[in-house]
This record gives C-alpha cells, structure tokens and sequence, in this order.
C-alpha cells in the first residue's frame, strides 16, 4: 500500500513538472525542485561531483602551486569540467528518471521563447557566482597567501610558506570544487522546467495551427 502510495506521488509530482510555465516561475520552481530533493540528488550524483572537484582541484593549483603563467590554461580546463560534469549529471538525472524526458523542440521554437531563456540562464549564473563566491574564500585565502609567498619568494625572501600549505591548499580546492559542483547543479532544474514549457507551447502552438488549418 506504502509503495503505491509513493508511486501515485512520483507520478503527481513529475505531472506537476509537464506544466507552460513563465521565466520567474521557472526560476522559482526549479530551486525549489533542487532544494526539496537534494539528498536524492547527492545520491545520484555524488561520484561525478567528486571527479569535478578532483579536476577543479587541479585547474586551481596550476596557476597556485605551479607557475601563475598557467592562468589561462587552468581557466579553460575549469569551463571544460563545467561543461563535462553539467552533461554527465543531466544524463544520469533522466537514467534514473528524476527528470522524464521531453520531445525535442525546434530550433524555431528556441527562437521564439529565446528571451526565456537568456533570462533564466542569466539569473542562473548570477546566483551561481555569488554563490561561489561564499563558498571559495577559503580557496581564495590560500591563493593569496600562495601568491605572495612566491612574490617573495622572487623578491629574495628566503622563508617562503611551510610544506604543509601545499597540502592545506590542495585540500582548500577540493573542498571548495565539491561545494561548487553542486551548486552548478542548481542551473540544471530551472532550465529542464523552461525547455519543458518551450516544448508544450510549442505543442499547443502547432494544435492550434492545425485546428485552424
């Protein structure tokens, strides 16, 4: 009875999801989605998660620990895993059908509503930098710290920074590239629920058309 009970919900909550809805609705409605099941997500995604702040680790030290002339390397290699991670968690959200797949809209159709979505990935990448932000200090704290250790270094300053740092640091970048991958999660609900309601005005668009026709 339990678990007829639990399927019957699933099944109102992923209706709930197929609905036309506006920018702010979408924005609204997918935190809510990624806040009210985060433990499933961490469950779902936890493996890829920790690779990307494996990498994220890597692209920071580079500039860090290594040479800071590998700025911009670091930087390509950071967007890469972006990219990479984003892909990997949005395939195994629809394999383990928390988000259900939807028909593929038109390019036309991307036109039209392109407004939506420059407006909620917008939004979306704002929250997600202040959100790194907070969550990087202590990243942050250990590059400068790295930074004008080796400055001095240069300067002719013999001391540098203690052994231990490196390990510090590294350990900073990994903890910081967890947090930071979750919340590059965020983007993936809002967006699914604006593609969705792209896809059922599209569908409602082409009816009417054909009903007039």
């Amino acid at each position: 009875m339990q678990a007829k009970m639990n399927k019957t919900m699933e099944k109102e909550e992923k209706d709930i999801l197929k609905k036309i809805r506006s920018s702010r609705a979408c924005i609204s409605d997918g935190y809510q989605l990624f806040t009210g099941n985060f433990r499933k997500l961490f469950r779902m995604t936890w493996p890829v998660a920790l690779g990307f702040a494996v990498i994220s680790a890597i692209a920071s030290a580079l500039p860090v620990l290594l040479s800071p002339t590998l700025v911009w390397p670091a930087l390509a290699l950071e967007a890469l895993a972006v990219i990479v991670y984003l892909y990997l968690s949005n395939r195994i959200l629809h394999k383990r059908s928390f988000l259900e797949k939807t028909e593929k809209a038109s390019a036309a159709g991307w036109m039209r509503h392109l407004g939506m979505v420059l407006l909620v990935g917008i939004v979306c990448l704002f929250i997600v930098a202040i959100l790194t932000l907070f969550t990087s200090l202590p990243s942050i704290i250990m590059m400068a710290a790295n930074w004008e250790s080796q400055m001095g270094v240069m300067n002719g300053d013999p001391l540098g920074m203690p052994s231990y740092v490196m390990w510090l640091s590294i350990g900073a970048f990994l903890l910081a590239g967890f947090l930071q991958a979750y919340i590059w999660l965020t983007t993936i609900c809002p967006m699914y629920l604006a593609k969705t309601s792209i896809v059922l005005q599209e569908q409602e668009r082409k009816a009417l058309y054909n009903e007039k026709s």
